[in-house]
């Protein structure tokens, strides 16, 4: 296939019209790509940022039109149509890798340069019986957490299968609205993948302590229809003693499937995603590219490749595709983070935990605002701020540059963590 040299001028395709994908078209036009961009999705509203649905959105605080990808003015229709981007609001139905094209379930097809690919992750139903049943939610788009508002409420009860990030947002979200709301969980922790164990079990008594009845090391052995509610959840505890949850819905926060339909059988994506190099390129095809939850990026500090499903991931590794669109050569690297806010309280979390970190703590979060570090030998691997926001830049410095830490230092509190960043 001939193609120009000038990357300004390539035709680019983007699938997925949320965050990330919304996200590169801006950054595109805004380095001063010229060519033809044709936006995919198969919703109905503008890009939007998600992180409030499991909390504004669903609690009625926040109304779905403040969620849409600012400048909200880049998305009238007549902007888009000045920009030269095509907001396609359909579904792609099949990749041609040879001709670089797009079939589309309208009926139309897209031709392009290059590929981004930035679809997310898909809710996972498999693996639990009854999960069609009416009253069985998911989580992704507005209309499933305006769908969850409408049979939260005093009276209620609500059934969460899953108790990571989502899940307890959501679980914290509907008690604050009135719900009676029950977990199941298989692991040993809510929030598992995210928060030290110690940080997880004082979580859980804050959720305990608000009526959340919490089954840990259970499994969901299904979901019927009910007689005195709508469903019933069946399921085995620890012990392996049965349980019936009698349950108005039931959502199901059990992890996504990041292979987008499109590409099921390319070999290009697998069930975590495709595999990037550096520069968020596929490693398969020079001119694919990944942006967001589905992209699995290079990490530096595990020396393996990793998703990562955060609202910052999707907002700046979408500006790094652009970028490398445009010619950047730099690669992309991201430290996570990521922040949830239940019952009041702001908890953000850089870097991952891992089993073996000792921990350094200022503050106790059963009494205010405190600062859980993660040392891995003399070297600051993660750290959980617990309304202690102001520090975060400080301790994602220290996390990020991979240097020894002066651990008497850090574990003083009169010592700010700003000296120990320097």
């Amino acid at each position: 296939m001939t193609e120009s040299r000038d990357e300004s001028a390539m035709r680019v395709a983007i699938v997925g019209a949320g965050h990330a994908g919304g996200r590169v078209a801006q950054h595109l036009r805004a380095l001063g790509h010229r060519g033809p961009i044709s936006l995919i999705g198969d919703e109905v509203h503008a890009p939007y940022e998600r992180p409030a649905l499991s909390k504004a959105l669903l609690d009625g605080s926040l109304e779905a039109e403040a969620l849409t990808l600012g400048p909200t003015e880049f998305w009238h229709a007549d902007a888009l149509d000045a920009a030269g981007i095509a907001h396609i609001r359909t579904r792609v139905g099949n990749l041609d890798a040879d001709a670089r094209r797009l079939s589309l379930a309208d009926g139309r097809t897209i031709d392009f340069d290059r590929l981004v690919v930035a679809t997310g992750g898909r809710p996972r139903r498999h693996g639990v019986p009854g999960a069609s049943l009416d009253g069985v939610h998911v989580l992704r788009t507005i209309e499933d957490s305006l769908a969850l508002r409408r049979v939260l409420g005093p009276g209620r009860r609500l059934v969460v299968i899953g108790g990571g990030v989502i899940g307890m947002e959501v679980a914290a979200s509907a008690v604050s609205m009135g719900t009676e709301v029950s977990v199941i969980e298989a692991g040993t922790h809510i929030m598992a993948r995210c928060l030290p164990p110690d940080v997880s079990l004082w979580l859980a008594g804050e959720h305990q302590a608000r009526g959340v009845r919490q089954f840990m090391q259970a499994r969901t052995n299904g979901i019927e229809p009910g007689r005195e509610r709508a469903l019933v959840v069946l399921g085995q505890d620890r012990e392996g003693t049965g349980f019936r949850l009698d349950a108005d819905a039931v959502l199901l926060s059990i992890g996504v499937d990041c292979t987008p339909d499109f590409l099921a059988d390319s070999g290009i994506a697998g069930p975590d995603g495709i595999v990037v190099d550096a520069r968020c390129r596929s490693t398969l095809h020079p001119w694919l590219y990944a942006a967001g939850d589905v992209a699995c990026t290079p990490d530096p500090a595990s020396g393996r490749n990793v998703r990562q499903e955060t609202w910052r991931n999707a907002e700046n590794q979408s500006r790094a595709v652009a970028e490398f669109l445009m010619g950047r050569i730099e690669p992309y690297r991201e430290t996570p983070w990521m922040w949830t806010d239940q019952y009041g309280r702001n908890i953000q979390v850089i870097g991952v935990p891992q089993a073996g970190d000792v921990a350094v703590t200022r503050g106790a979060p059963a009494d205010g605002p405190a600062a859980i570090m993660l040392l891995r030998g003399e070297r600051l691997g993660a750290c959980v701020l617990i309304d202690q926001g102001r520090e975060r830049r400080h301790l994602e410095k220290l996390v990020a540059g991979g240097g020894t830490v002066d651990v008497g230092r850090l574990a003083d509190p009169t010592v700010p963590l700003r000296e120990l960043a320097r």
